[in-house]
Order: structure tokens, then sequence, then C-alpha cells
């Protein structure tokens, strides 16, 4: 894969198991989609490239789920579980309007300023109260670039590649 292109192949987190429920194999998830249905009954999840068809599914008020899966049935099973990342596929993800993007899309981007220098790449991604703020790491070290229209000029998934233009005091 050339450096300017994105890894498709890369599996999607959705979220990560955080503890058992119960003596039956039920696992707390702490969610990370904004996928409606994701964890529904009958859905498929993938945990270390395996596949786990879910069985039963329950909300809680605190951003969690607690999944049961087929194949799992003992707290025993489920313990092996937690710590895992829970994935699914690319092109399981829905599409995005026009100028919205996943973070895992951004991580890993490449980021040039508007005259084509390089800043480096987003490392990682902070949310904040009012905008998220992209942490690009380069050569020259950490730069913090806001997600505001003002500074990100645009955005090119299909080749990594980020472009921004820095405001007075973003260095």
């Amino acid at each position: 894969m050339a450096e300017s292109q994105v890894d498709r192949s890369q599996p999607v987190i959705v979220g990560r198991i955080i503890g058992t429920h119960g003596v039956l194999g039920g696992v707390k998830v702490d969610v990370m989609s904004d996928v409606p249905h994701r964890f529904d009954v009958g859905q498929a999840i993938f945990i270390r490239g395996k596949s786990y068809p879910i069985t039963s599914s329950t909300r809680t008020p605190n951003s969690q789920v607690i999944l049961k899966f087929q194949g799992v049935d003992s707290s025993v099973s489920a313990r092996d579980l937690v710590g895992e990342s829970m994935t699914v596929s690319q092109v399981s993800v829905p599409p995005l309007p026009e100028g919205e993007y996943y973070h895992f899309q951004l991580v890993g981007m490449r980021v040039l300023t508007e005259d084509g220098e390089y800043l480096g790449q987003v490392r990682e991604i902070l949310e904040t109260g009012s905008n998220d703020v992209y942490v690009v790491s380069g050569e020259s070290g950490e730069v913090l670039i806001p997600a505001l229209a003002d500074v990100i000029r645009e955005v090119q998934v299909t080749k990594g590649v980020m472009v921004v233009r820095l405001l007075e005091g973003l260095r």
C-alpha cells in the first residue's frame, strides 16, 4: 500500500468489551459506534477476527450495551473476551453526509498546509465540547489542529490527505 492510500481492509472498532455480565456469558461493552442498529440481535461482530452473532442485546443508560453472543454460554468463556476490541468491516459502515468523516478515516491521514508543507500524520482525535482537535505528529513535533471549516480546507479520504490552513498560534 502506498503511503498516500487508505487501507480499506482494516477493520473498524465499534466497541470494547469491558467486563462480564451474569453467569450465562453476557458481556458489558463500551460502545464506540453511532450506528443505531449496530448491536441489534442478529448482527455479527468480529472479535480477534472471528465472527460472533449477537443473540441478546440490552442498552444501558451510560452509553454501554450488554451483549450475549452465540457460542459464549458461560461467564468463563465471556471472561476470555474482556479487554478485546469488537470490529466490523469498513463496507458495513454507512456513508456519512458530504464533509463529515469517521474518526477511523482521519487517523493516519497525512496532513499538509495549503502551501504543501508536510506537518505529519493524524495520530489521535480529541473530542472536546465544541469541536474535535486533531493531534498531528511529524518530524517538527506535535501540532494540534482544531476541526473547524476555517482550518480544515480539504479532506481527500481516498488519498489519505488533509489540507489545512494554519491560523496564527497553531504551531
